[in-house]
């Protein structure tokens, strides 16, 4: 099943966020993901904003490929960068498939 990296971003320091993000799209496509959308500027219908300024969600082939991404030295040596340049709430989510409609 896919898994999806769901991340709320508010950017701090664009150069270095800049940088993290160039950086980690590189490392990403070597475990496999795929960007699946970069959405600015949030439009609340229902609850509170936490104050996020951006979504990143990136499609891996599955939750153990993303785990691997994520703990890969290559990936956790770009941490310090994307603290530096901004404050994310990441989340992981494993595919399911949708109910049939009765």
């Amino acid at each position: 099943m896919p898994a999806y990296m769901i991340s709320h971003v508010t950017v701090t320091n664009k150069e270095k966020f800049d940088s993290y993000f160039d950086k980690t799209r590189a490392v990403g496509a070597k475990y496999g993901a795929k960007p699946v959308a970069i959405g600015a500027q949030p439009k609340m219908l229902n609850g509170e904003s936490d104050g996020h300024q951006m979504v990143v969600v990136a499609e891996f082939e599955s939750m153990e490929a993303l785990d691997t991404w994520h703990n890969s030295d290559e990936y956790q040596a770009l941490v310090p960068l994307r603290e530096e340049g901004s404050i994310q709430h990441m989340v992981a989510y494993e595919a399911r498939p949708l109910p049939q409609a009765q």
